[in-house]
């Protein structure tokens, strides 16, 4: 049992270590994407003195670099690069190089499709709820329970797309 404390507990320091001696603190995550035009974000340590983002189509090799050139090497350094003059209904891949050496942080996005006018509406998936009450049964009112947990007791849609949760609005129902 003590062995396999230690060796968790060296797998967490060695992992924490290996994230600082990238350079980032958290990311990269995607931020919105729309048809010309996308955001990514990225949290680097105060180590950090110069920050690049190569982007390119999907399978095709070249690569377009984008220099950060905001402030770095404060206490904390989130960025946020925004990548344009992209094409529409089309897959990137993008990496970032931290103090000019290629990094870990990658990941892939696709810009929306230009539908607008020019074809049918894409579909979509909407899901509709109104605020979570539940209490634990002991400090309850007396008889039928307040509350419940009907919008969590049917099966959510595998790809919902919105969620909309809101105040409770007397008379309205969604069935």
């Amino acid at each position: 049992m003590k062995n396999h404390l230690v060796l968790i507990f060296l797998f967490l320091i060695t992992s924490m270590l290996g994230a600082q001696s990238s350079g980032i603190v958290s990311g990269p995550m995607l931020g919105p994407v729309e048809l010309r035009d996308a955001i990514i974000w990225l949290e680097v340590t105060p180590e950090v003195k110069s920050i690049s983002l190569q982007y390119r189509k999907a399978n095709t090799s070249s690569y377009k670099t984008k220099m950060y050139k905001g402030e770095l090497g404060n206490e904390f350094n989130p960025i946020q690069m925004q990548i344009g003059a992209l094409d529409y209904n089309t897959a990137y891949e993008y990496q970032f190089l931290i103090n000019s050496k290629l990094s870990n942080a990658k990941g892939t996005f696709k810009t929306k499709d230009l539908w607008q006018w020019r074809k049918p509406a894409p579909d979509f998936s909407f899901l509709v709820g109104s605020c979570h009450y539940g209490n634990e049964p002991v400090y309850d009112r007396p008889g039928k329970p307040y509350g419940g947990i009907r919008l969590f007791s049917k099966p959510w849609p595998k790809k919902m797309q919105h969620l909309c949760c809101g105040p409770v609005m007397p008379g309205i129902r969604v069935k």
